[in-house]
């Protein structure tokens, strides 16, 4: 798994676990809310609205998983180790909320999704000790047979040439006067 992928599937896993928080985890409408012809009466409950424990744990999980690029390989275990924590902490609060009076299924679900993404932080965890850093800038000491001198690769760059080409090679310029 590269570290694109194991950033890009916490990612994933943070955004659908926030989504399933949106959802209404308790039904807003009690037997005594129903008003003198049957309707129900629109107040604003507390209960119904997303939990703030699973809002701040999914918070947790987008942010250990985009560090989880910028560290190295002992940062990573301890940055997913914060992530697999907030996954059970998201369990944990939708646990509660299933035996709550008027739960819906919704904490069902995301009790099945913090599952999920317990183990898939764990994977990326242990999948991350192959990530290796980028080099893909580093110039080794030697370029072309001959020691590389960053100060004249520098100037050169500067006057506008490009250290790259060949010296030696004819330019690939053709002015041969037509228009």
């Amino acid at each position: 798994m590269t570290k694109s992928r194991g950033v890009l599937l916490v990612l994933i896993l943070a955004g659908a676990l926030w989504a399933i928080s949106l959802a209404s985890w308790q039904a807003g409408v009690t037997g005594d809310s129903l008003g003198p012809s049957g309707v129900a009466d629109v107040t604003e409950d507390a209960s119904a609205q997303a939990s703030p424990v699973a809002t701040a744990c999914v918070a947790i999980i987008a942010v250990t998983g985009l560090l989880s690029a910028m560290v190295g390989k002992i940062g990573r275990f301890v940055v997913l180790g914060f992530a697999s924590l907030a996954a059970i902490g998201y369990g944990i609060t939708a646990l509660q909320s299933v035996s709550a009076p008027g739960a819906t299924s919704w904490p069902i679900v995301a009790l099945c999704a913090s599952a999920i993404a317990l183990v898939v932080i764990v994977y990326v965890a242990f999948a991350s000790a192959g990530w290796t850093n980028s080099n893909r800038y580093a110039r080794t000491a030697e370029a072309d047979g001959e020691e590389f001198d960053s100060a004249a690769t520098w100037d050169a760059l500067s006057r506008g040439d490009d250290p790259e080409s060949d010296p030696e090679a004819p330019e690939s310029d053709t002015d041969d006067g037509s228009k």
